[in-house]
């Protein structure tokens, strides 16, 4: 039955809930780390939402200062922000927070982009197991499988001339960070050095198309 909400939240809209509203906030007043504040007309939603995201900002602050402790390291900049890629009035709503950090004397800089997805009307969070439920079929197989991702990443490749490790063949599972677009086709992040060099960056891949 959950599966089946899910997926109705999903791609059988009616348009109930509107879009929410998105105010910004600095992580203990500090201008550099900037996420969002979702603003419903259900205080108890914005409660799960808003829960969900200042601990995933309070997650990657403490980390990045643990790892400082551990390497005997100053951090030299870190920052997060975000971006809002679905509002959606049926009641989707994605999340990417961009987290950026650099330890003085490092190489370079690491940056990492966390999505978050919630059904708006209901507060709940949609991750990457519901995505089995959605989108239909694509070469005989869930549209959103790792096998059809798999092909979609390797054109998505072929066009941008980027390149993979060698020793990558295929998805065995899909990404945990994925976020809708407006028109609710899913786009899944692979992360620095996931599956290819630093040099390369973040690869984003849009599935849904």
């Amino acid at each position: 039955m959950k599966k089946f909400i899910i997926a109705a939240a999903l791609f059988l809209l009616t348009n109930v809930a509107s879009a929410a509203q998105i105010d910004t906030a600095s992580y203990l007043g500090d201008g550099n780390l900037n996420y969002p504040v979702i603003i419903t007309d259900k205080p108890e939603v914005n409660a799960k939402i808003n829960s969900v995201i200042r601990a995933e900002v309070q997650r990657f602050v403490d980390a990045m200062e643990k790892q400082a402790q551990e390497l005997d390291v100053r951090i030299g900049d870190m920052s997060v922000d975000f971006e809002i890629p679905c509002n959606h009035t049926g009641g989707i709503l994605s999340v990417v927070l961009t987290e950026f950090i650099y330890f003085e004397k490092a190489a370079h800089p690491s940056t990492l982009k966390r999505a978050l997805n919630f059904n708006s009307d209901s507060g709940e969070r949609l991750t990457v197991d519901s995505l089995s439920e959605v989108g239909g079929e694509e070469n005989g197989e869930p549209k959103y499988s790792p096998k059809n991702v798999t092909r979609k990443l390797r054109a998505h490749v072929r066009m941008n001339k980027l390149f993979l490790y060698d020793e990558f063949t295929e998805l065995e599972k899909l990404p945990e960070d994925f976020y809708f677009d407006d028109d609710l086709n899913v786009h899944f992040i692979f992360q620095q050095y996931e599956i290819a060099p630093y040099t390369v960056g973040i690869i984003e891949v849009n599935a849904g198309k």
